[in-house]
């Protein structure tokens, strides 16, 4: 274990994906402690029917799909995932458009 975060402090941050899921398939009793210890890199999905980027983090993760903020749907389509309340939608929806309002100006 000490070899691999040795390894990820090291190589380079393009690469550090392809590492850590060699690392992953190398040492399948250490996964838990190498996820929660190795930063990786940010990803971006395309919301399809707002056409609108998200980005994809354990916050908006259930089971293997991510739930955009803009159309409240998962991607891929994950047929019993939850969703937040009405009124808690409603909120994250008014927060969305203060923050466009804010990046616009």
């Amino acid at each position: 274990m000490e070899a691999a975060m040795d390894l990820m402090r090291r190589i380079s941050p393009n690469q550090s994906e392809t590492a850590l899921s060699a690392l992953l398939t190398l040492l399948p009793h250490h996964s838990s402690d190498l996820l929660s210890q190795v930063d990786q890199p940010l990803q971006v999905f395309t919301d399809v029917e707002c056409a609108k980027e998200f980005i994809l983090c354990e916050y908006n993760r259930d089971a293997d799909s991510y739930r955009s903020p803009w159309s409240n749907k998962y991607y891929p389509t994950l047929e019993d995932g939850s969703l937040p309340s009405t009124e808690l939608r409603k909120l994250e929806i008014e927060a969305n458009d203060v923050f466009a309002v804010y990046r616009d100006q």
